[in-house]
């Protein structure tokens, strides 16, 4: 599922957003109610994660234009806050929060919350995936297809961060994006079994080495985040296990 997190402060929208991360959510990070609201419109998050201890009046408004977007507006908020008493929190539950999370429990009981969550189907189920995979009758090219769409949804998260990346940086993360697309397109148009064919398999390499050669130019880069540097090393591991199943289909043909 995909997760959307409002911090008041960088150190705890980044921590909330790796421990999620590491528990296999697909996260994004604002930093107040309009810029809630305008990723809102582009896209369609699952569940949305609201640090209510800064909050202002406003943000109550655009939690409502939050749920007049369409397909959300069953959406599930949760909140997190240093006081579950406080009016901050109360304003969460009046808001029709699904609940407020003790902050000082850390992110364990919010993670717990939102996969009870998940688990239940209360996260939003009618938002639209971000992402289709196209699925067959073939192992092998399933995987392939569905590791790309994990690179797109990374990459979707990166852009927001691009002033990290140095000055050539967004050239080159450009180059990043449009592989991860291209080879979407690409795999979506592949019969079953057919990853013995050679030039196919020519064809792939050639389209998923800059996923992996520019991911560790960008790596290289001294204002990465540690967030975004684990991005980056997971695009390269995954397109590292991309070239492991062309290997092992190079294999299979030759036997």
């Amino acid at each position: 599922n995909r997760v959307l997190i409002l911090a008041a402060d960088q150190a705890t929208g980044e921590s909330v957003q790796q421990a999620l991360s590491e528990s296999g959510f697909h996260t994004a990070l604002v930093w107040d109610g309009a810029q809630m609201v305008e990723f809102c419109r582009q896209h369609s998050p699952d569940g949305i994660v609201v640090d209510v201890d800064a909050a202002d009046p406003a943000l109550w408004t655009s939690v409502q234009a939050v749920r007049g977007l369409g397909s959300l507006a069953n959406v599930s908020f949760f909140g997190l806050a240093t006081d579950r008493n406080g009016a901050n929190a109360k304003m969460a539950t009046e808001a029709g929060f699904t609940c407020v999370v003790p902050r000082q429990d850390g992110p364990v009981t919010l993670i717990g919350v939102l996969l009870s969550a998940q688990g239940s189907g209360s996260l939003n189920s009618e938002a639209p995936a971000s992402v289709e995979t196209v699925t067959g009758r073939d192992p092998s090219l399933n995987r392939l297809r569905d590791m790309v769409g994990d690179m797109i949804v990374i990459s979707g998260e990166l852009e927001e961060r691009l002033s990290e990346f140095g000055g050539e940086g967004p050239e080159l993360f450009g180059y990043i994006s449009s592989s991860g697309t291209g080879l979407r397109d690409k795999l979506d148009e592949i019969a079953d079994f057919s990853l013995h064919d050679r030039d196919l398999r020519h064809d792939l390499r050639n389209m998923i080495g800059p996923i992996t050669g520019f991911a560790e130019l960008i790596l290289m880069e001294p204002g990465l985040s540690d967030y975004s540097a684990e991005r980056f090393r997971q695009l390269r591991k995954m397109a590292a296990e991309f070239v492991e199943i062309l290997d092992h289909q190079k294999a299979e043909a030759a036997a």
